[in-house]
């Protein structure tokens, strides 16, 4: 059976891993140019370039990967340039490594929308420009033939959402909505299962990693492998929390668990706060931190850990590819019922998902018009969207020690989850799903009728990220939502003084008004509605971020 081909675009920058500054994109972008040469059955790998001094580069890429070839003759690299709609016609797809596709649609123009079809990708889908080139899909000449990948359910409802409101504003000016002429497709992000397998069963790297961290034979390794970035990626003091509540029940086994982050620091300034903050929240479980750049030292994590934790609470996350990851590798998963996320890790079968609660829609249009106003940084923007959601913190605790002393439970989850790996995630398995959507776009542009470009005016707006996002949560925080004291106030100070849990001024109460919050709470579990009652009415959105704020870092805990 003749497989789909498509030419990729290509630029090196973002097919480069082995870098400082290490992103999802980048290792997502790689991993899929790797599973594509191995797994498409094609005979030639395309790439598109903007330079055609990037063909070396790509042709050196392919020459690589094409040594794990699994089916098909042995293909040979081909690199064309974006301009050339005669070429890429021949060829019939371009796929674009992200989901703006609107200038690549108005170049395409020029050669006639029929030549070929445009297929675009998510990853980080929270930037400003991503938002609004989402909703511009209604405006662009896009067709019936072009297509989006949305890489999980969360963010598919997402790129959705923003298209049917901006849709609204458009026919409210326009008096007819636009309709959405490109197909959107739920296809998750792939990876080599064997490769991950292999990691995790070295018993020489585990030996050696462990023997070098003080790791006794009856410790429990807990693993969380991805960026440092407490602003951008997955929180570490909800995971510190955990781990400390976890190993105060655990001691009772004369043992103790261990913590490795391995990543990269998003900056110099960056890895004190970890490490302090490590100290200060879990001064009890010893916390290593692994160099996180692709290699030895970071491959060997995978052999060295029992039980991989992701407490992913930020909005920038989209999929997620280090669970699947760990599923390869044998490891039961511990992650925050998020995203992607909830599609990858089913609960109770490979691990355990962790409920989370963001703030309730509109308490993040000011933050918006904010970001769209160049006031604040995207940095600041998506952290202060993390430090309005909340992790269920003695969940995870809980989880943690299930795994830790049940080593039964351990084994069972690791093997389904590789298992599920294997059969669901694995390259062999998710390139022949791209090509059979590529196929069927094929097929609908041989008869389908073009559409006309829809108006462009009014611009797509940045809207509220509490509302937009929020389908990531597992619920939003209500005014019924259950409040409890979890920890004494003393706590708070610390909490107000550190960089890494407090820095988006204006967010919360002030240190008095805080401790008397939280007096309030303690004295008798409450409602969020009840504690903002005699609160006068333009202070309650603070109160209620308070709440979350002291949720996440488990001075307090919520519940229905």
């Amino acid at each position: 059976m003749t497989r789909t081909n498509a030419a990729l675009l290509y630029h090196p920058e973002s097919f480069q891993i082995k870098r400082k500054e290490l992103k999802g994109r980048h290792v997502a972008s790689a991993s899929f140019l790797e599973g594509f040469v191995r797994h498409s059955g094609t005979d030639r790998i395309v790439g598109a370039v903007s330079d055609m001094a990037f063909g070396e580069p790509f042709a050196q890429s392919v020459t690589e990967f094409r040594a794990g070839r699994t089916d098909g003759p042995v293909p040979e690299a081909e690199t064309v340039s974006v301009s050339d709609h005669a070429r890429l016609g021949d060829v019939g797809i371009l796929f674009c490594g992200d989901p703006i596709l609107s200038g690549h649609a108005q170049r395409r123009a020029s050669a006639g929308h029929r030549r070929y079809s445009l297929c675009g990708i998510t990853h980080t889908i929270s930037s400003k420009s991503v938002q609004t080139g989402l909703a511009s899909y209604l405006t662009a000449p896009l067709q019936p033939w072009d297509a989006l990948i949305c890489t999980s359910r969360a963010v598919r409802d997402v790129a959705e959402g923003l298209q049917r409101r901006h849709a609204d504003r458009l026919g409210a000016v326009h008096g007819t909505r636009p309709r959405m002429n490109a197909r959107l497709e739920t296809i998750p992000l792939g990876m080599d299962a064997t490769f991950y397998e292999r990691l995790g069963a070295d018993a020489e790297a585990r030996a050696s990693m462990r023997s070098r961290l003080g790791v006794a034979e009856d410790d429990i390794v807990v693993l969380f492998l991805g960026r440092l970035a407490f602003h951008a990626k997955a929180h570490p003091y909800p995971m510190y929390v955990a781990m400390q509540r976890a190993q105060e029940r655990f001691r009772q086994e004369g043992r103790r668990l261990h913590f490795v982050m391995t990543g990269q620091f998003a900056n110099v300034h960056v890895g004190p706060s970890f490490r302090d903050s490590a100290a200060e929240a879990c001064p009890d479980v010893p916390v290593h931190f692994i160099d996180g750049t692709p290699g030895p030292e970071s491959w060997a994590s995978w052999a060295a850990a029992d039980i991989f934790l992701s407490l992913s609470d930020n909005i920038q996350e989209s999929f997620g590819i280090t669970p699947i990851e760990a599923m390869a590798a044998g490891l039961p998963c511990v992650v925050s019922d998020w995203d992607g996320y909830k599609d990858t890790v089913p609960d109770g079968e490979v691990g355990f998902r962790i409920p989370t609660r963001m703030a309730p829609g509109g308490f993040g249009g000011g933050l918006a018009r904010s970001y769209a106003d160049d006031q604040t940084t995207y940095d600041r923007f998506i952290g202060t969207v993390c430090l309005m959601t909340e992790v269920e913190v003695e969940a995870a605790a809980q989880a943690i020690w299930r795994l830790a002393t049940n080593p039964e439970m351990r084994r069972r989850m690791g093997a389904a989850g590789q298992a599920r790996a294997r059969t669901v995630y694995d390259w062999s398995v998710i390139v022949p799903r791209y090509q059979e959507l590529w196929s069927e776009l094929a097929e609908i542009r041989a008869s389908a009728q073009e559409c006309p470009q829809g108006p462009t005016q009014p611009a797509p707006v940045l809207e509220d990220p509490t509302m937009v996002f929020a389908g990531f949560a597992s619920q939003p925080v209500t005014g019924s939502t259950r409040v409890t004291a979890v920890q004494e106030s003393g706590v708070i100070d610390r909490l107000l003084a550190n960089g890494m849990t407090n820095f988006t001024p204006g967010l919360v109460l002030e240190a008095d008004a805080c401790r008397a919050l939280h007096d309030r709470i303690a004295a008798g579990a409450s409602t969020v509605s009840a504690l903002a009652e005699p609160v006068p009415a333009d202070d309650r959105a603070r109160l209620i971020r308070t709440v979350i704020w002291l949720a996440k870092f488990g001075v307090v805990s919520l519940s229905r």
